[in-house]
């Protein structure tokens, strides 16, 4: 009888492994933002990190892609026990975008501690807005992204002016994610007061406040978090009035914004000063 009950619990052993290994791994679905500096987002606004050796699979020939994720993939991550990316499925194809499901939001690094890094300074306690914070002034991965009035041509070009390029009108391209909104992933140094605007190109362009009026910059304190992010919502553009009409030139060409005058009938020549 010893034989029986010895096989029985051994069954029963591989029963429960089996069931374990069955266990579907956690996994997301979408469309990718960015790839970059050990992180992967998608145009949800979700950020992960890369586990080393993370495998880039062809999902449609299950072998290893051909080439590196890219904005605009279609892409499944896996997660390992860990909650890092271990696997991304490159598709030609659509994959399902939704809301985050909650097996994989504790993975996010949107909403990771601060983690601080030993091999940078700690600097000097900074109080922003009566608040006081530690900077080490490691770099951080800093997402924008920004929703357009309805009015804004359907082939414009959103860009972020910043203090940090003197106020360069073309400073940052960010990517389209559809009609009306856009986004761009950039690497600052934390402890940095950012001022910053939207605009399309020129200073005849830029962003304005909800009554047409020159809007003070935009500010973004980048802290010591794995990521940062900020959402926005341009109300109008310098270009055009409350009816969507737009408005005369009133600036002359400077090397940033060479062509300030976009509606002059055609073959009008371009006044100087």
């Amino acid at each position: 009888m010893i034989r029986p009950v010895a096989a029985g619990l051994v069954l029963a052993c591989s029963l429960v492994l089996t069931g374990v290994d069955a266990t579907p791994p956690i996994s997301i679905t979408g469309q990718l933002l960015a790839y970059q500096d050990g992180f992967v987002f998608f145009t949800t606004g979700d950020g992960f990190r890369l586990a080393p050796g993370v495998q880039i699979v062809n999902e449609q020939t299950h072998k290893a892609s051909t080439h590196a994720p890219k904005a605009r993939d279609y892409a499944r991550a896996t997660f390992n026990a860990s909650g890092e990316v271990v696997e991304i499925d490159l598709s030609n194809k659509p994959y399902p975008v939704g809301p985050l499901p909650e097996s994989a939001a504790a993975f996010a690094v949107t909403i990771s501690s601060p983690v601080p890094n030993p091999d940078l300074g700690v600097s000097a306690p900074t109080t922003v807005n009566g608040v006081t914070e530690q900077f080490t002034g490691k770099p951080v991965l800093v997402k924008f992204s920004v929703q357009v009035p309805p009015t804004t041509p359907i082939n414009a070009q959103v860009y972020i002016a910043t203090d940090q390029s003197d106020w360069n009108p073309q400073s940052i391209l960010m990517d389209r994610v559809d009609a009306l909104h856009f986004q761009v992933i950039r690497r600052i140094a934390s402890g940095t007061i950012l001022h910053f605007l939207y605009t399309r190109g020129s200073l005849q362009t830029e962003e304005v406040a909800a009554n047409g009026l020159a809007m003070k910059p935009r500010v973004l304190t980048i802290n010591d978090s794995d990521t940062n992010s900020t959402n926005s919502v341009v109300a109008g553009w310098a270009d055009s009035n409350q009816n969507g009409i737009l408005s005369q030139p009133s600036i002359f060409p400077t090397p940033y914004n060479p062509a300030p005058f976009p509606n002059l009938p055609h073959g009008e020549p371009t006044p100087h000063s």
